[in-house]
């Protein structure tokens, strides 16, 4: 499920599925979209702090619902998807707080904030090929834009995985704090956006994301076809029989 929490000038959401390392399912991504389309349009938010709970951020798509996919012969609209497009279409500031784990779409997700706070520890993974799948997210283009093509190629191509401080240099992450402390970081954050005039805000977010939003746009309807291919291909089926249900 999604916490909703609303505070002075901003509204905290939390990913809390903890037995499940946070992992997303449909509902959730409904949710997670829902929240974000009701706080942008609350003139008394500035801010939208992304976070997990129990020390995790999210271990990413859940298995049980990547199977299901795998196996429709007419799957649905993908909900993450539509939850990203929501991401690109939002002109309240997203802050996202990242301990623990960040993977799959939990990295690619911090592409479309504006501030990523995350602990030393955390670990950031995208191992879509090792799945038989390819990158989402329109991470094509934003991971490319943030880390460069040859970084981008050692986390979507060879499936790395960053720690805080790599993910920092790298410029995956805005700043890195002592592990446990990303969410207070996150919630002082929101606070001094809270305080600014919300609709200079809201249009300067709006300039700064102008000349990106439809190259970014173009590269998720790319994408979208490609990993539903992939999603029902042998490789990918395969890949999910080898992995214990989480």
């Amino acid at each position: 499920m999604i916490i909703a929490k609303r505070e002075a000038g901003h509204v905290h959401l939390v990913i809390s599925r903890a037995e499940k390392k946070n992992a997303l399912t449909r509902a959730m991504y409904q949710q997670l979209s829902d929240e974000i389309v009701r706080a942008a349009a609350d003139t008394g938010v500035n801010a939208i702090v992304l976070s997990g709970e129990g020390g995790v951020f999210t271990a990413g798509n859940d298995l049980d619902d990547f199977r299901a996919r795998a196996t429709d012969a007419h799957p649905a609209p993908s909900a993450g998807l539509a939850f990203i497009e929501t991401l690109i279409n939002c002109d309240t500031p997203v802050i996202a707080a990242v301990e623990g784990l960040a993977i799959g779409i939990g990295t690619t997700l911090l592409l479309h904030c504006d501030s990523v706070i995350a602990g030393r520890s955390t670990r950031f993974k995208t191992a879509f090929v090792d799945l038989g799948l390819v990158p989402e997210a329109a991470s094509t283009v934003t991971m490319p834009l943030h880390l460069g093509a040859r970084r981008s190629a050692d986390l979507l191509l060879m499936g790395d995985t960053l720690n805080g401080e790599e993910a920092r240099e790298c410029g995956l992450v805005s700043r890195m704090v002592e592990d446990g402390q990303a969410v207070a970081q996150a919630l002082v954050q929101a606070e001094r956006l809270s305080a600014k005039p919300r609709d200079a805000l809201i249009a300067s977010k709006r300039l700064i994301k102008a000349p990106w939003r439809e190259m970014i746009r173009d590269a998720l309807e790319r994408e979208r076809p490609v990993f539903s291919e992939r999603l029902r291909s042998e490789e990918c089926r395969a890949a999910l029989a080898r992995m214990g249900k989480r």
